[in-house]
């Protein structure tokens, strides 16, 4: 079982090193103070660095990403048996402006810790260093845990844990993400699509803008209807029921425009807008047919008004998963909660995108399980994590393992 003291230890070397994402830095540092911290364990390590190509392939928001993107995988095997991957990332958020504690050093304020990190995903990710290191002692278990440290969640994961998926580094029977909320277990996650449209229009100065074509009035049109959109899409619900906290009793689809820029001077009729959008689809969905009725109805604005003029890209897609409450990860680690923490754990699903989803791809039943709560203010500033739910994060993913690959049913 891990102790606060070595907990404390661990997390501090981590949230030290600045891993915000974007732009990814400092990923190989870290990467090599987890192989360290990791050699106590003796285990197999394996460091792994994603080809350019696939970096500027998939991730969608590749302006201003930079470094190199490595992610490490570390093994313990011992006898014949079923294999567990533990899954966290390395990368936060940028910081932002506002914090009352210095971001990159671990505060203590009575029985919470603060930086950027100690709930979105570094506390969980130290957690999961000390338990795979006490594994590795323990005598009661068979088979093959694997820790994977990856990168770039924060931006899709499509160089960290899809990386390692997709070229065949990571294979098991069964994944735990270590990445949510200590209060209910996250067996489902809503997919991402993400467009960017740019209204095209005419410049003219503005004294005499009836000559020209305004392209941010023309986006305004756009903006109106998928307002509409969105209203009509949060009707929509799903059979996944979502935590009540979240506003919504289901996983519910929705589209948001995010970004919005146009204009270069107050007395010129802008000539570009461009809007980025992004659109979160329930698991009963389908990708394509989303597209096609986002493009139905950018067609139908511009069959309207034959001034609308525009491009559009689509990218950054995030899969949605589901993973059935049956299923023994699932249902061994509610058993182990339950055991744990006084009361019943609820199972959810997230509106938000998860890693999990990758894992999900591979037919791996994958089930998410963290340590933050909603005053975490992960993303936020101030982000904090109460030290008793690591700790109790920490029992939960140890037990649940040990209760997976348990010696006596190895044949």
């Amino acid at each position: 079982m891990i102790d606060e003291f070595n907990l404390e230890t661990v997390l501090k070397s981590l949230i030290e090193i600045d891993t915000s994402n974007p732009p990814g830095r400092n990923y190989g540092r870290i990467i090599k103070l987890i192989e360290k911290q990791l050699s106590s364990s003796r285990c197999k390590v394996e460091i792994v660095e994603t080809p350019k190509k696939r970096v500027k392939e998939s991730i969608s928001e590749a302006r201003g990403i930079t470094g190199e993107r490595v992610n490490l995988i570390a093994t313990l095997e011992r006898g014949k048996g079923k294999t567990m991957i533990l899954n966290a990332h390395a990368d936060v958020v940028p910081v932002g402006e506002g914090w009352t504690y210095h971001p990159f050093k671990l505060t203590r304020r009575g029985r919470e810790w603060y930086g950027r990190g100690v709930a979105d995903d570094k506390g969980p990710l130290a957690v999961l260093i000390l338990v795979f290191n006490e594994l590795a002692t323990n005598p009661d278990w068979q088979g093959k845990i694997i820790l994977a440290s990856t990168i770039d969640e924060e931006i899709g994961g499509h160089a960290g844990l899809s990386y390692l998926l997709d070229v065949g580094l990571l294979k098991g029977d069964y994944c735990i993400v270590g990445d949510g909320g200590i209060e209910n277990i996250t067996n489902a996650a809503n997919g991402c699509l993400r467009f960017r449209v740019t209204i095209k229009g005419r410049s003219i100065h503005s004294s005499m803008n009836w000559l020209g074509i305004n392209a941010i009035e023309k986006a305004t049109k756009l903006i109106k209807r998928l307002v509409e959109y969105n209203a009509d899409l949060n009707r929509l619900n799903s059979k996944i029921p979502a935590n009540p906290q979240t506003g919504v009793n289901w996983l519910t689809p929705s589209i948001t425009v995010g970004v919005i820029r146009g204009g270069t001077k107050v007395n010129i009729v802008p000539n570009i807008c461009v809007l980025e959008i992004d659109r979160r689809l329930i698991p009963e969905e389908d990708k394509s047919e989303a597209v096609t009725n986002f493009k139905n109805i950018l067609e139908e604005l511009s069959n309207i008004d034959v001034d609308l003029k525009y491009d559009i890209e689509v990218g950054g897609f995030h899969d949605s998963f589901i993973t059935s409450i049956d299923c023994e990860v699932v249902t061994t680690l509610t058993q182990t909660y339950n055991a744990v923490i006084t009361g019943k754990v609820n199972v959810y699903g997230t509106l938000g995108c998860l890693d999990a989803a990758h894992v999900a791809k591979y037919k791996i039943p994958v089930v998410a399980f963290g340590a933050s709560r909603v005053e975490s203010n992960s993303h936020g500033v101030d982000e904090h994590v109460r030290i008793d739910d690591l700790l109790n994060f920490g029992k939960i993913i140890e037990a649940t393992v040990l209760r997976i690959l348990k010696t006596e049913e190895v044949n």
